[in-house]
Parts: C-alpha cells; structure tokens; sequence
C-alpha cells in the first residue's frame, strides 16, 4: 500500500501540548463522592476544587511531587504523584468524627498514552486580546490553523479544507463551530472548561474526517448555591445561570442573542445587510464516576441574513437575498469508573436546517442525524491501557431546490424551473480499538490503533490503521511521532440526485508528523511539529468549463472569493458536480516558544506551511497552491495583570497573502460589448502580507453582590489596509484591492456572581 511505503520515510507526531498542566479529583474514599472546595497543594501551588471536586494546576515541573489534600470533615491526605494522566485523590471521613482510621493511598501516575494536542483552558483565553471575550476565537492563534479573511471563522488545518476536520463539545460532534461571519462561536465561554486542538494525526476513537478535531470540554456547574450571569457587548446580550439541581444533581443554563439587525434595520440605506444570531444551552449532571456519572446536554445555534437592494428607491430592482441556518442538539452522556475499567458512552441526536434563496429561488436543506459512542477502557497500571469501542452515526438528509438545477455530464442544464427535492438515508458504523504499551522501562510509549469502518451513503469498507509513538528523551525533553490513515464519507449534498454524482465514494489522507517539545521550567516550553500528508480522491468539480478570472469565486480564481466558497462548502454545500478527481498535498513546521504561569501568559508561535491541489488531472495536470496556501504565519501574544484590577493584553499577526489568478491579457468582445480577461497562471500571484496589531484592556470591580468585568478589545488597533481580494475596473486596466476589516473595537460588560 503506499501510505505504508510513506510510513517507513516519515515519522509523524500530533503537536506538542501543554504537559505542565495537571488535572484531577477529589472524591471520598468511602463512597467515591466528588469532594467540593478541596485545597489541593503540590509544590507550594494552591488551587481549590470546584463542584463536582475537579481541579486544574498549573506547572507542576518534573518527577516525584509532594501532594497535600485537605476538606472539612476528612482527615488530611498527603501523597507522591507523578505528573501525567488526572490524579484521583481519594479522602478518608474524619477518623474522630467516625471512629474509623486514617488510610493513605499511594499509587504512581499512569504514563503519558499518547502525543497530546495543543490545550487551552477556557478562563484562561477569554482574556487573550484579539478574542472579543469569545474563547473558541483564540484557537485562529495557535500553530497550523491557517488565517480566514476577515474573520469568517472556520478552520483550515494544516493544508486541509474547512469541511475536513470535526468539532466534538462533551463527545457529541457540533456542525458548524462559529456563527456566520465568524461573529461569535455557538458556545459560550463561560461555560467552557477546555479545549484540544490536534490539527492531524488525532486517535482511532475519531473518525470520518482527514483534516484535524477540535474536542470542547464544557466545565461542571457549581452545586453550593444559584448563580446568575451575563454578559452585554457590541454586538450581542447573554444571561446565564447555573446551581444544584434534583435529586443532588447541577444544573446549567444560558441564552444569547445578537441585535445587530436592529440596529442596521434603522438606518436609512439603500443596501442593508441585516445579519442575525442566536444560540442556547441547557445541562444537567447527576451522580459520580464510581457509582456512574449522568449528564444530559442539549444546546442550539441559529442565523441569519437579510439582504435587501433598491426598498426605498422605485427605480431600482427590489432584490432580496434570506439565509437562515440552525441547528440543535440533545445528547445523553454515562461515565462510570470501576477499578481498572472505565465506561463512557453518549447517545445524541439533532437537527440541522440550512436555507438559502434569493428572490424566491434557492435550495433548503435538512438533516436529522444520531449518533451513538460508546469506549471501554482498562488501565494496565504503568502499563498503559487497552481500550475500545462503537461508532455510530445515522442521518436522514432532505432538500428542496428552487430554480435550476446544475449541469451533469452528458445531460444539458434543466429548463424547468420548479421545486424539487429528495431524501437519502445513510447509516455510518465503526469499530475501534487501541493498545498503550511502554517499552525500555518506560522510556518509550508505543500506541497503535486500528479503525475499521462502514460509510453508509457511498456502500463502502474502510480501514484505518494508525500509530503514535512517545519517547522520553529525559525529563525535560520528549520526542513524539505518529502516522495514521484517515477517511472522509462523501458528503450528502455531494451526492444529492438532483444535481450530485451517485458514485461518488469517500476520499483519504495519510497524515505524519514528528515532533519534540522541551519543558525549560517556570511554566515556559518550547516545541517544534515538522508534518506531512497526501491526499487522494477528493471530491472536485468535474463539470465547469469557464475560466478562473470570468467564474469569479471559484476555487481556481483564488483570492477572499475562493475562500469564501471553501467556507460555504462547509457549511451548506456547492452543489456542483463532483469527481474523485482531487489531489493534495501539505508539509510543514511549526515552531512554539510558551510561558503559561506566573505575572503573565502568552507564546511566540511561527508556522511554515505549504498546501497545494490538483483538480481535473485533463485541465489542470499539475499541482496548484491551495487558496488557504500561507507559507509564512508568525504570532506573538501576551496578557499580564496591572495591579488586581487591570489586565492589558496585545497580539500581532503576520501572514502570507492569500493566492489568486493574476490577468496575463484583456481582448473586447464584439459580440457581448465587453472587455475579457485573459487568465495568467492559476494561483500563481498573492495578496500583500497580512500585518495586524490587536489590542486588549480588562477591568475588574468586585463587590459583595458579585464581579463586574469591562473588556475593550480593538481589533487591527492601527488601521492598516489589509488586501484580502482583488478586484479591476470594467476594462480591467486598473487593479484594486478588497480591503479587510479596520480598525474595529470590541467591548462589553460581563456579570459573575
């Protein structure tokens, strides 16, 4: 097989994490109860455990720790632990309250499984500036995500397309991660305990994806007392709330929504763009890991967009553009942690709604999809742990399609101009499984995978082996490599009847990478990721004829209209006809300098990162840059605290401009009464450099009544004329750039109680 000949040339590991970080619980040792407001103390770092007795530290450096545990009514625990996989510390009652005596616990921490991704914590990146107090935003930072013009949100992983990587919030996959226009992400921060980037090379438990995964960790509702909340921004209000819950359980809930449209719908413009959104949250948790953790989640997200031309002039044509998309979701999660096993499985189910038109005409969509995950673990000690597990996922996908259908091969474009529309049933199923085994006494972790899987909707197997290996060159210094086959099912509206190809099967990369990360101590790392992949049967137009330049956003033309298309293949499909027709290829290095504790945080991360693509292997024989293809992309950023009030906070953004097809001539045509373009070679000229300086100040009051917190966050704080798109004028002999965003400030008031 050649992804295996390419196995035996390249080592790969995902990227270096943040190792210095060290989770775990408090529970009582009698009933396995989680233990609240615990002090936990390691090495002089204090950190006290939240409601459901989790707790976070911080650097907590190298080799055998001193761990001191106290909570009322439980005798003091002290222990030595190795950092590594969540600690489980477990209290004995008072022996003067309950006559029994005091049993200590000892047991060394299991090693390091597997090259971790990089790790944010929540509470930490709302802060960072650039953000707009909104987390999820702060992973466009960090090493291998690529930079979307203005904002739009979506993630390009290390040379993959948007649609080609997953996001999973408490093991239910999410559809779309921000709100369109990249305005805020469907979750809100508040109520996020972490998350993991692995832009490739992520385990066998996941699958139906060769990009990267986004895994959200939403945080646990404190149980003492009811707690109310909210923010008010520039652009959006929230309310929160969160306490205990029935029969000792906690609960969670939230609410946001955007007035933007309120706000541009009384101005008096001849073009208005009316954008709106909302989202919403609701989770109930019940019970513990011991006797079997409860927690049911449902959370929804929807926009949308008006465009209305020419409403108050008569003379002009009244146009009207509606976007509307939502979706919700509603799962239901089992932890439970025997001895040696652990069980964790969620079932969810959903909807999904997409609807587009313009002047009545226009395509709607719908998906109900449910899925089922379910993993069983046992630990072998210092051995690792052998693991396993199903994965499930079922759809029924409708649409309906107003106006025109595309063009297939052999088949002129539909003259009718009705609705029609179809549905398609598909069934993806998997089977996974993993092995943790160390060797040379511990100094070298071997983990091998293997997923094999069923993708309903093209009637296709696949298998997918993968392997990660962890050696741990000293203390400081660990090398981690990784290679793995991933498989993406074709998506349904690919395959739509209407206007899609029926043969159209699953498309996959062979990711590697090789990795080292070096902890210097006082909270300060420093990491390099070389990664390579292929990929092969990508789904690409086969039907288009016309040029780059006169097509204007197709993905050959380049520039923010290029990207833009990638985004909305993502979120709601081309609806072009597609052939496994696509190639692809990405390499490059990521380079990160960290300090995650003491006065102030931030890192210094330098990404070099090439894409390229080859379509129609008749029209387009070579390779091409990727229109997300940003060779250089350097960031610098950094938050410090200004006495207990004030936080000042600053980022700069560097990056390679976005490729585009350059005009290589121009000819008149007589017969349409209008100047052509002749295209030069495809992608083969960029944008200027994108340069960016990003600007944050946070201040706090605290009173009895609560927290109040104000954040100003100026976003391009020097007003620099970033080119994102190119433009001409109508005999093209004047070239213009599309500006980016200017300066634009962000703020809002945020209430804790």
């Amino acid at each position: 097989m050649r992804w295996l000949s390419l196995a035996v040339l390249v080592a790969a590991a995902p990227a270096f994490a943040e190792e210095g970080e060290q989770r775990g619980v408090v529970v009582d040792a009698a009933t396995g109860a989680e233990i609240a407001d615990a002090v936990v103390i390691v090495d002089g770092a204090e950190v006290v455990t939240d409601g459901a007795g989790r707790f976070v530290l911080g650097d907590v450096g190298d080799g055998a720790l001193d761990v001191f545990v106290t909570a009322d009514g439980y005798e003091p625990l002290f222990v030595q632990r190795r950092p590594g996989a969540p600690w489980r510390l477990a209290l004995e009652p008072d022996a003067e309250l309950t006559g029994g005596e005091l049993i200590i616990v000892e047991s060394e921490a299991p090693p390091v499984t597997e090259p971790l991704p990089y790790d944010l914590r929540g509470d930490d990146v709302r802060t960072l500036p650039g953000s707009g107090n909104d987390a999820l935003k702060a992973l466009s930072s960090l090493p291998g995500t690529s930079r979307v013009p203005f904002g739009l949100g979506g993630l390009a992983l290390r040379g993959s397309a948007p649609r080609d990587s997953s996001v999973y919030l408490d093991g239910i996959e999410v559809p779309i991660l921000f709100h369109f226009g990249g305005l805020a992400s469907f979750y809100p921060s508040a109520f996020l305990s972490s998350m993991e980037l692995s832009p490739s090379g992520f385990s066998a438990r996941y699958g139906r994806a060769q990009g990267g995964l986004v895994e959200l960790t939403s945080r646990p509702a404190r149980t003492d007392r009811w707690r109310a909340g909210g923010e008010l921004s520039f652009i959006d209000a929230q309310v929160r709330a969160e306490g205990p819950g029935p029969a000792g359980g906690a609960l969670t809930l939230g609410a946001r929504r955007s007035f933007v449209d309120a706000v541009l719908a009384a101005a008096p413009l001849e073009l208005t763009l009316l954008p709106r959104y909302w989202d919403g949250q609701l989770k109930y948790e019940v019970g513990n890991a011991s006797r079997g953790r409860w927690t049911a989640l449902a959370f929804a997200s929807g926009d949308g967009l008006e465009l209305v031309t020419g409403a108050s002039d008569p003379t002009m044509p009244d146009d009207r553009l509606d976007y509307t998309s939502r979706f919700v979701r509603a799962g239901l999660r089992y932890e439970r942690t025997r001895g040696p096993y652990a069980v964790d499985a969620t079932v969810a189910a959903g909807v999904d709604d997409i609807m587009l038109r313009f002047n009545g005409e226009g395509v709607e969509r719908r998906n109900v999809p449910l899925s089922v995950r379910a993993s069983l673990t046992r630990e072998l000690g210092a051995l690792g742990h052998i693991a396993g597990g199903i994965d499930v996922q079922g759809s029924r996908y409708a649409f309906e399609l107003g106006g025109e259908a595309p063009a297939r091969p052999g088949m002129p474009m539909s003259s009718e101009a009705g609705l029609r529309g179809d549905t398609l049933w598909s069934a993806d199923a998997a089977l996974w499984t993993e092995l943790a085994y160390p060797l040379a006494g511990r100094s070298i972790l071997v983990k091998p995978g293997l997923r094999g899987e069923r993708f309903g909707l093209s009637d296709e197997w696949v298998l997918d082996p993968r392997l990660a290996v962890t050696h741990e060159l000293s203390r400081a210094v660990t090398l981690t490599e990784a290679i793995g086959l991933y498989h993406q099912p074709v998506s349904a509206v690919d395959l739509d009847p209407a206007f899609g190809n029926q043969d159209l099967g699953a498309s996959k990369a062979v990711q590697t990478s090789v990795g080292v990360n070096v902890r210097a101590g006082a909270g300060v790392e420093v990491g390099a990721t070389a990664y390579g992949q292929t990929m092969r049967d990508l789904p690409a137009d086969a039907v288009s004829g016309a040029t780059p330049i006169s097509a204007g956003g197709s993905r050959d033309a380049g520039g923010v209209g290029a990207i833009t298309t990638e985004l909305a293949d993502e979120q709601f499909g081309t609806y072009s006809y597609k052939e496994n027709i696509g190639r692809g290829r990405a390499y490059g290095l990521e380079l990160l300098l960290r300090k995650r504790i003491g006065s102030w945080t931030g890192w210094l991360g330098y990404t070099y990162a090439r894409s390229f693509r080859r379509g129609d292997p008749d029209r387009q024989p070579t390779y091409v840059p990727y229109v997300f293809d940003q060779p250089h992309q350097l960031t610098g950023l950094a938050s410090f605290p200004l006495g207990t009030r004030w936080r000042l906070g600053a980022r700069v953004r560097y990056a390679t401009g976005n490729p585009y097809t350059p005009i290589a001539g121009v000819y008149f045509d007589a017969d349409a009464q209008r100047f052509r373009p002749r295209d030069g070679v495809i992608l083969s000229a960029r944008t200027p450099a994108f340069v960016q300086l990003d600007l944050r100040v946070d201040r706090t009051w605290r009173r009895p009544w609560g927290e109040l917190k104000l954040f100003i966050d100026v976003q391009n704080a020097t007003n620099r004329a970033n080119a994102e798109g190119v433009s001409y004028n109508f005999d093209y002999s004047e070239r213009s750039y599309t500006r980016g965003l200017p300066v634009f400030p962000s703020f809002g008031l945020e209430y804790v109680q």
